[in-house]
Parts: C-alpha cells; sequence; structure tokens
C-alpha cells in the first residue's frame, strides 16, 4: 500500500508542477505578445522576469518531489 501511496503522491506532484506551470507561463507569454505589439511598456520585462523566475523555481520543485515520490504538500515520503 506504501508503494501505491508514493505512486499516487508523485502523480499529484506532477499535476501541481503543470499547474504552476500554466498560472507561469502563459501569462508571461501573453505580456511578451502584448510588448511585442506595442500594447504594454518595456518596464514590464522586470515583473515578467519575476514571475518566470519564480515560477520556473516552483516547477523544478515540484517535478523534484514528483521523481521522489512526495506530495505536493509535504517534504518527505510517507511512511
Amino acid at each position: 500500500m506504501s508503494k501505491l501511496r508514493n505512486i499516487w503522491d508523485g502523480f499529484l506532484s506532477f499535476l501541481a508542477g503543470l499547474l504552476s506551470a500554466a498560472v507561469t507561463v502563459i501569462p508571461a507569454w501573453y505580456a511578451q505578445m502584448a510588448i511585442d505589439s506595442g500594447l504594454a511598456p518595456l518596464w514590464v520585462y522586470l515583473p515578467i522576469a519575476g514571475l518566470t523566475f519564480v515560477g520556473l523555481v516552483m516547477i523544478f520543485a515540484f517535478l523534484r518531489k514528483a521523481k521522489n515520490g512526495v506530495s505536493p504538500f509535504r517534504e518527505r515520503k510517507r511512511r
């Protein structure tokens, strides 16, 4: 039962990584499109770079947890 729980926790962490990617990459892409079309000023690059950096850190953290079979809300595997 423990092995199945670790697989499930890894899957949940993978889904959390996908959700993090959607929440950060999609707005960053649309902001890039707005800057290219002239709808947004150039200083918007700074907050978008910050959003992308934080998003990448979260995505890699969740993917690391998924690889190890750890739930998104835990730091270690369940016993």
